[in-house]
């Protein structure tokens, strides 16, 4: 009697442990879908954002492929490349057999719901703002099994996006090509991280092109302005300095134009922190 009862304790432990091997842990998305992996996950992504993400916490060998875009950080540039955002190789993508394919979370939802169909899981980080870069790092991080690494990371982003006052409340754009960051977006929200007045939150429009009559209004006294080269920067500046409008600013009269390398803002990542440092050091001396 007492060997029966041994033997089926032992076996009902064991089938327990394995049960429990068999999912070694679980993670939930930001929509709130559960996913349980035996190991961290093979992916994929056509998210550059994403690619920086999940090699700035250590994670790069998971990532099976990315997309034409994702150029940072070296490594990013030798994996599989499946296309973009709006044209993705589903074709490839599903020979490649990810376990998961990540994406932020957006109103268009078009590219899940087709590699949905096509038997790809998706798991889904949050949507825009520089509050959630930080977020996405500690999701991935539970992602990969890699908590600790993702954790340090994340809070040291979190201190580095402080709001500090070092801008003084003063009205700022922030311009790519002719397009404004407004509300929401995570470059206007490098603006508020400065002390900054964003002119282009009254757009109510997260991206907006500039009308010539709010320009004149809002009068911007610092303008940033992404560039991808010295000869785009030349270019920039001579836009707003010759521009019948810009250059009657406050910002262009006092020469308070400060250039962001595009590759530091051109996508909400870890990086966006160069990005403010550049930012806050302009802001110093002007």
């Amino acid at each position: 009697m007492t060997f029966r009862f041994s033997a089926k304790f032992a076996a009902t432990a064991a089938a327990t442990f394995f049960a429990a091997c068999a999912f070694a842990y679980s993670v939930t998305d930001a929509q709130g879908t559960r996913f349980d992996f035996e190991k961290p996950p093979r992916c994929a992504t056509v998210v550059p954002a994403i690619t920086q993400n999940i090699f700035a916490i250590g994670a790069g060998e998971y990532l099976l492929a990315n997309s034409r875009y994702c150029d940072f950080p070296e490594e990013a540039k030798r994996k599989i490349k499946i296309g973009g955002y709006i044209d993705p190789d589903y074709e490839k993508i599903v020979s490649l057999k990810p376990d998961i394919f990540i994406l932020p979370a957006t109103a268009d939802s078009r590219v899940a719901r087709r590699l949905e169909k096509l038997g790809i899981k998706c798991f889904v980080l949050h949507g825009e703002g520089i509050a959630n870069i930080s977020a996405d790092v500690r999701m991935l991080g539970k992602l990969f099994d890699l908590g600790k690494s993702a954790e340090k990371i994340a809070a040291d982003f979190d201190d580095a996006v402080k709001p500090v006052n070092s801008g003084g409340g003063r009205r700022a754009f922030f311009m790519f090509g002719k397009m404004a960051a407004g509300r929401g977006t995570f470059a206007g929200n490098l603006l508020t991280a400065c002390g900054l007045a964003n002119c282009a939150d009254k757009i109510g429009r997260p991206w907006a092109e500039v009308p010539r009559e709010f320009v004149l209004a809002a009068n911007p006294e610092i303008i940033f302005a992404e560039c991808e080269s010295e000869k785009s920067r030349a270019e920039t500046e001579r836009f707003f300095r010759t521009d019948p409008v810009w250059r009657t600013t406050a910002a262009v009269k006092n020469s308070r134009i400060c250039f962001v390398p595009r590759d530091t803002v051109i996508v909400p990542s870890v990086r966006v922190a160069e990005a403010l440092k550049i930012m806050r050091a302009f802001l110093l001396k002007n």
